[in-house]
């Protein structure tokens, strides 16, 4: 009788196609043997299917040397995808001009694996806390990305706005004083 071991990953991002199929350590037969992933429609000599989008999957183990010896190992395989990464953002402006009090808070992280890493620089730099403060002026590439899969990144704003005042100026006018009035 024809077995095998199967392993299998899922995506790592929703909308990816990173998922995969492993058979290993197959027995039985003459010693030769293909796999399939799709109920027998394409089948291949290697175990190992790459690629692989969320679905359900047939996956079976054939004798190569004898094609109509054929096994079911998993039936209904599944591979899963994680829910869309997405978050809050917030901010507060700055403050008084030339200052450097603005600040960016992402907040209410879902979708992924549940752990997050946070950016404000398009990805240059990745911080595990959605505070950020002591931001001048300037235009802001806000992102989000899943911890457990890093390449996972979802952009949450591309060009969020701190703005500063204007520089507050004023007009001093004397006033002359009559020190000796009339009585």
């Amino acid at each position: 009788m024809l077995s095998g071991t199967v392993t299998s990953t899922n995506v790592t991002c929703s909308g990816a196609n990173d998922g995969t199929i492993t058979i290993t350590n197959p027995l039985g037969g003459y010693g030769t043997y293909e796999y399939t992933v799709n109920g027998g429609t394409n089948w291949q000599a290697s175990g190992n299917f790459t690629a692989l989008v969320p679905g359900f999957y047939n996956v079976q183990i054939r004798d190569a040397a004898n094609i109509a010896c054929v096994i079911v190992l998993n039936g209904s395989l599944r591979i899963t995808e994680p829910p869309v990464l997405s978050a809050n953002i917030s901010k507060t402006n700055i403050t008084c001009n030339g200052a450097s009090d603005g600040t960016i808070t992402i907040s209410g992280p879902s979708g992924g694996y549940g752990s997050y890493e946070y950016s404000i620089n398009g990805g240059a730099a990745w911080q595990v806390s959605g505070n950020f403060a002591s931001l001048v002026p300037g235009s802001y590439n806000v992102q989000i990305r899943d911890a457990a899969h890093t390449g996972c990144v979802i952009v949450i704003n591309s060009a969020l706005v701190i703005t500063q005042p204007a520089v507050l100026n004023g007009t001093v006018t004397p006033v002359k004083y009559n020190l000796f009035r009339d009585k």
